[in-house]
């Protein structure tokens, strides 16, 4: 039942993430930043001004500033629509520093999967496109033996690590970094209401924005890359709110008892 191609999509989802920012070079030079990630900010750029002085920085210090803050969070809910690997993936998890998760992940044609982690165990439901995914004998059998009721498993199978990897949010937010890095500093706008102000920097055919909360903690609420061959966009929200990870109950199937 193993899935690499999950667990490419979330490790480009960690990717995206952790290199979307950081880049070496001068302030108004072009940076060599993250990769994959489209849809479309609900930003308006007539947003006014917050008034809590980030605007008055420049580029790098705002995403120095942006980096120290996502590596203190303690949760998050991050959102991810976009292209990976060729394929459309969709991506919505809320995760802690003591490795609880809840989310979906869903993967085009090869399907999806709802996962919750909470403690040793780790709970997925798969739909039946994801069964059909996993080809021959073996998919078929999965299909008609589970179909879609929810499974258990020990986190630390091979199995379900795939699916856990970043159920962590201190693993993913590890590599927020400040530093020298390459952000033009844009204008102010609003992610999902929320007053923010856009770094971006281009790399080849890619553009990345970046939108950086100017109210509270400069929290990154949006990272949306145009052009190359995955574009896209990730979203973090729900920053130190409590993950709810209760398990599921009623018909769960073991999945270590099957073998």
């Amino acid at each position: 039942m193993r899935s690499t191609t999950t667990l490419a999509a979330l490790c480009a989802v960690a990717a995206l993430a952790l290199t979307a920012c950081g880049t070496d070079g001068k302030d108004g030079d072009a940076g060599k930043s993250g990769q994959k990630v489209s849809a479309s900010s609900k930003g308006s750029p007539s947003a006014t001004s917050s008034g809590s002085g980030l605007e008055k920085l420049s580029g790098p210090e705002i995403a120095d500033k942006a980096m120290k803050a996502m590596k203190s969070a303690k949760s998050l809910t991050t959102d991810l629509d976009g292209i990976i690997d060729g394929s459309p993936m969709k991506y919505h998890m809320s995760s802690d520093s003591k490795g609880e998760c809840a989310g979906k992940i869903s993967m085009g044609t090869d399907g999806g999967v709802e996962l919750i982690k909470t403690g040793g165990l780790v709970y997925m439901k798969f739909d039946r496109a994801f069964w059909k995914s996993q080809g021959g004998k073996d998919g078929e059998a999965a299909a008609a033996q589970i179909g879609d009721r929810w499974t258990k498993s020990k986190a630390t199978g091979a199995d379900a690590e795939d699916f856990t990897a970043f159920c962590d949010s201190d693993t993913m937010l590890s590599g927020f970094e400040g530093g020298p890095n390459a952000s033009h500093k844009g204008k102010t706008t609003t992610v999902d209401g929320k007053p923010a102000i856009t770094l971006t920097e281009t790399a080849g055919k890619e553009k990345y924005t970046v939108y950086i909360a100017t109210e509270g903690k400069p929290y990154i609420l949006q990272m949306v890359v145009k052009g190359g061959k995955e574009p896209g966009t990730v979203k973090f929200s729900d920053f130190d709110k409590p993950v709810d990870t209760k398990a599921p109950t009623g018909d769960v199937v073991d999945l270590d008892s099957l073998g």
